[in-house]
């Protein structure tokens, strides 16, 4: 029994460990300014906005604060993303200086790190064209900024204020001037693996004038999986366990949910044999109980070395009459690597980059995005369907078979009780652990909920075989 405590105390470390995977590390290394906008407003030739575009008279007193002026992105270590509004000109420090076409470049620190952004004072006289281009700035969604490893390049999320020289504003969209973007060839595997904590500039040009140059910062995430960036690990379990799933989901139109299920059943029933040989040592242990406690009680009081010796020999003795091997404790713990290849796998498989992505790209389940973290209501659903599910097959699993109630009838053992009790309350611990980590995924999630249901039937299958294993020798005992 001692052995199976041990057991799902490690899985719960592990549960909590693999839940805890984010780095925590929140040092800004990357400031990034959404430029001040303020209101749309409809003049004689165009559009144009009060805090972007201001006229000549206005130009010692700038309103770039406010509702729907400044606010700045702070992108940190730890691969998360705070945008913080400029709610009054004392919030920050600036300087500035001004062009020949009106520009007024303002800089700014937060965390010892500089940003600028730019606003447009119209001149009293405008010498030139009034199309003529005079300033470019952006506002930006965390998407668009913010990267984790495996990742391209993407302009969605980004906005484009163009600025002309009447003071008229044109708003682009970044997906629909994507072939704008230049992101110097950036590729997001490099020599020494996928890309991390590290930041690189894009480029957007407009009818031949050159915006400013946009900082992207790349942190954090699951590690794409992938065999140019592959470990010891990913080679031995989880690339093979990713190209099932793959296997399977391109079977099924790229579906990612058909793959993890199918996959679940392939790599439990392929560990079913680990699980048998726990299940025959727990059968054996059971039918050894009477020899091993009148070994025990033989030198409860005889604790000299000698005496103990003699009953380590004893017990050895013991064990070879009922075929335990003592090495065969370790088989519960053999599960552990492939529960954790499943683990990664389902994570990793669907990250941008990863050579299996587009196998699992259809994410949708009854209208689910498996893809989604920390969804909300629908992420709290398929917590509760894993505790649930978790919840029913560790009171099945803890649910005496009739040899053992037989067993513990005959042979009552206040330890053994204590111990069962303590497991009790480990299991159930770890049922809310787990619940609380499938949380984080929605995957993860309806892999926890197909391998519940897939142990439940395991579990009770294994129940009636091991009875008749038990009876089988149980018999042959009897008949020596």
């Amino acid at each position: 029994m001692s052995k199976k405590i041990l057991f799902v105390i490690m899985m719960v470390f592990l549960v909590l460990g693999l839940a805890a995977c984010t780095r925590e590390d929140t040092t800004a290394t990357v400031i990034v300014s959404n430029t001040p906008v303020g209101t749309e407003s409809t003049t004689s030739t165009g559009v144009t906005y009060d805090k972007l575009v201001y006229d000549h008279t206005e130009a010692t007193n700038n309103i770039w604060w406010g509702q729907n002026g400044l606010s700045y992105w702070i992108l940190k270590k730890n691969g998360t993303a705070e945008l913080v509004p400029v709610e009054s000109s004392t919030d920050i420090t600036v300087s500035y200086s001004d062009n020949a076409d009106g520009v007024r470049t303002y800089t700014y620190a937060v965390s010892s790190i500089s940003s600028t952004f730019q606003v447009y004072i119209k001149p009293e006289t405008i010498v030139g064209n009034d199309d003529d281009i005079v300033m470019i700035s952006y506002q930006f969604e965390q998407d668009a900024i913010l990267y984790q490893m495996g990742q391209d390049f993407n302009p969605e999320g980004i906005k484009i204020y163009v600025v002309y020289r009447n003071g008229d504003v044109e708003v682009l969209d970044g997906k629909d001037v994507a072939t704008l973007f230049d992101d110097g060839g950036y590729e997001p595997l490099g020599e020494d693996g996928f890309n991390n904590q590290i930041s690189y500039t894009v480029n957007f040009t407009y009818e031949n004038f050159e915006g400013p140059e946009i900082t992207v910062y790349v942190s954090g995430g699951e590690r794409p999986i992938s065999t140019k960036d592959a470990n010891f690990f990913d080679w031995i379990l989880v690339i093979p366990v990713a190209f099932i799933m793959n296997f399977f989901a391109t079977i099924f139109g790229n579906n990612f949910a058909l793959g993890i299920l199918f996959t679940t059943v392939v790599v439990r029933t392929l560990a079913w044999p680990i699980y048998a040989k726990s299940n025959d040592m727990s059968i054996k242990m059971n039918l050894a109980q009477p020899d091993m406690q009148r070994v025990q009680a033989k030198y409860a009081t005889r604790k000299d070395p000698q005496s103990q010796q003699q009953m380590q020999m004893e017990m050895m003795q013991v064990y070879k009459k009922h075929g335990i091997n003592v090495l065969g404790c370790l088989f519960p713990f053999l599960q552990m690597p492939i529960f954790i290849a499943m683990f990664g796998v389902v994570r990793r498989i669907t990250v941008e980059g990863g050579m299996y992505a587009s196998g699992v790209a259809n994410t949708n389940f009854l209208g689910i995005n498996l893809a989604n973290q920390q969804d909300g209501i629908i992420g709290m659903v398929l917590a509760g369907l894993v505790g649930a599910t978790m919840f029913i097959l560790q009171k099945i699993s803890m649910k005496k078979p009739s040899y053992a109630k037989n067993t513990a009838k005959h042979n009552p053992n206040p330890q053994a009780e204590q111990t069962e009790k303590t497991m009790k309350f480990v299991s159930y611990f770890m049922v809310v652990m787990m619940a609380f980590a499938s949380y984080q995924s929605n995957a993860l999630a309806l892999y926890w909920i197909f391998g519940n249901i897939y142990s439940l039937g395991q579990t009770m299958v294994n129940r009636k075989l091991n009875e008749k294993k038990h009876e089988a020798l149980k018999q042959k005992q009897l008949l020596g």
